[in-house]
């Protein structure tokens, strides 16, 4: 997509965040600010320390269906990074810069790089796909009949695809894209036994920290808003935030939050949005991204050595600098 076609996708966003910003009463979102209880908020950066902590464990875990597994501490600094990565580039995408730092390691395959990124991805993409549903529900967006129809459309889908995969390729055979997949469907075969069911696990930690996080920033603000209202406005601005029509969700999540504060009646539904958005977009996209980049300035993905020979062992080199001796 040219650069032209690619900003002009990004203006949707911006520019449905300018109409918010444009509509908006802004001496009640102040006022709304000023009534937030900050005091409530220390235990936020811990849950958000600890969910970037799980997500990272989790990948690594996926990374030893490849023997790619790294340091424990170097894996938590590669995954904060690609934190970073993902809050900058439109729909996430920069989250697989991950597997950059894996290319260190000569003769490894490209399928074999991307396999455990691609996994804990879907790990992510699947619960929140799931959850979804639900929040459609539970806001009353959809009825349950057709909730159920998008569970049973999404099986279908995922189904069709695992068959294709399996089978010939028909005509998707013989195209790079085809050889391509098939060589990640090989490397992630081991998800689905007991270390997916692990990653599961660690999923379900990660992302219950994360909306724990959030309910928190909305209790302190004062939004009238129960626990099951928020996780479900959070769950579809994260989706919201993988479409790449904006710059770091910046309009999406806006729109979204105004659709829920509105179905649920929240007085000042606008200036409520505005005012939890900024408090979110704060603690939960700033800060990761800032620690993210200070990770990311310590540990730059470099290409992989063009030196010829043998595979050095099963685990990644830790690269020219290592952890216990940061100078």
């Amino acid at each position: 997509m040219s650069r032209s076609w690619r900003w002009g996708l990004r203006s949707l966003g911006l520019g449905l965040l300018a109409w918010f910003l444009w509509r908006a009463d802004w001496g009640q979102v102040a006022l709304l600010a000023r009534r937030a209880d900050p005091g409530s908020l220390w235990p936020v950066p811990l849950l958000g320390a600890a969910m970037i902590g799980v997500r990272a464990w989790r990948w690594n875990l996926l990374l030893g269906l490849q023997n790619l597994q790294l340091p424990l501490g170097r894996a938590g600094l590669v995954y904060t990074a690609g934190v970073f990565l993902g809050m900058v580039t439109p729909g996430r995408l920069g989250d697989l810069g991950k597997a950059l730092y894996l290319r260190r390691e000569p003769g490894t395959p490209l399928e074999k790089v991307v396999a455990g990124t691609l996994a804990d991805r879907l790990f992510d993409l699947g619960l929140m796909a799931l959850l979804a549903v639900w929040a459609l529900w539970h806001l009353e967006l959809v009825s349950l009949r057709l909730a159920g129809w998008l569970v049973v459309l999404g099986l279908a889908l995922g189904g069709g695809v695992v068959l294709i995969l399996r089978g010939r390729g028909g005509w998707f055979a013989g195209r790079p894209f085809w050889r391509f997949a098939r060589g990640l469907q090989e490397e992630m075969a081991g998800v689905l036994g007991w270390l997916g069911v692990w990653a599961g696990l660690l999923t379900l930690l990660a992302y219950g920290c994360y909306f724990l996080q959030t309910y928190l920033l909305a209790r302190a603000l004062g939004l009238a808003l129960g626990a099951a209202d928020v996780t479900a406005a959070i769950v579809l601005v994260g989706l919201a935030s993988f479409l790449p029509i904006s710059v770091a969700g910046l309009g999406t999540r806006e729109g979204i939050l105004v659709l829920v504060m509105a179905q649920r009646a929240v007085p000042n539904s606008v200036e409520m949005a505005l005012a939890f958005s900024g408090i979110f977009f704060a603690v939960c996209f700033a800060m990761p991204a800032l620690v993210g980049y200070l990770c990311w300035l310590k540990v730059p993905p470099s290409p992989a050595p063009q030196t010829g020979g043998q595979n050095r062992g099963t685990h990644i080199q830790p690269g020219p600098a290592p952890l216990e001796n940061p100078s």
